[in-house]
C-alpha cells in the first residue's frame, strides 16, 4: 500500500506540523468550539495515530481552544488508521461504521467519548465549514493521487 512509500521519503519535524494543524483545526471548528459542541473533549485526551507515516498527536480542548501535543501515555480515546482511510472518512467517501467494522480504523478507550466524537463528525455539514471548497478539493486531490500511485507502492513493496 502507498503508506509504505512514505517510509522512503524524508519526514518533516512533527512540532511544526502539529502547530500548523492546531491552527487549522481551531479555525475550521471555531463555530463548533464557540457553540460548545466540542466540550466533550474538555479534560479528555483524544489520541490520533496515522499508520504508515510518522504522524501521531494528542488532541484536547483547553480554554476554548483545541490543543495538539506529542503523544503521551495518558489518553482517553485513541483512534488509529491509515492516512488514506482518514481522508476517505473526512471526504465522506466511506462511512465511519464501515471503516470501523472492517477494522481499517480502530478505536481504543472510552466508548462514550468515541460516540460523542462520531456523532459530532456525523452532524457536520462540510459545506458549512470554513475553507469548505479548498478542503474538499484538497481531500479529493489527495485521494485521487493515492489511487493513481497505489500500484507504484505495491511494486516498491516487492
Amino acid at each position: 500500500m502507498l503508506p509504505r512509500l512514505f517510509h522512503r521519503l524524508p519526514h518533516p519535524p512533527q512540532a511544526p506540523a502539529r502547530f500548523l494543524l492546531e491552527q487549522f483545526l481551531n479555525k475550521l471548528f471555531a463555530d463548533a468550539i464557540a457553540e460548545e459542541e466540542l466540550d466533550f473533549l474538555d479534560d479528555n485526551v483524544f489520541q490520533v495515530r496515522v499508520d504508515g507515516i510518522p504522524m501521531a498527536f494528542d488532541l484536547t480542548l483547553k480554554d476554548d481552544r483545541l490543543k495538539l501535543s506529542p503523544v503521551s501515555d495518558r489518553w482517553d480515546l485513541r483512534i488509529t488508521g491509515s492516512a488514506y482511510d482518514f481522508m476517505l472518512l473526512a471526504a465522506r467517501r466511506e462511512d465511519a461504521d464501515t471503516l470501523f467494522f472492517q477494522r481499517r480504523i480502530t478505536t481504543e478507550g472510552d466508548t462514550e467519548l468515541g460516540l460523542y466524537l462520531k456523532n459530532f463528525l456525523d452532524s457536520l455539514d462540510l459545506s458549512d465549514l470554513p475553507f469548505s471548497k479548498l478542503l474538499e478539493q484538497g481531500l479529493q486531490g489527495a485521494i485521487s493521487m493515492h489511487d493513481r500511485l497505489e500500484p507504484l507502492g505495491r511494486v516498491l513493496q516487492r
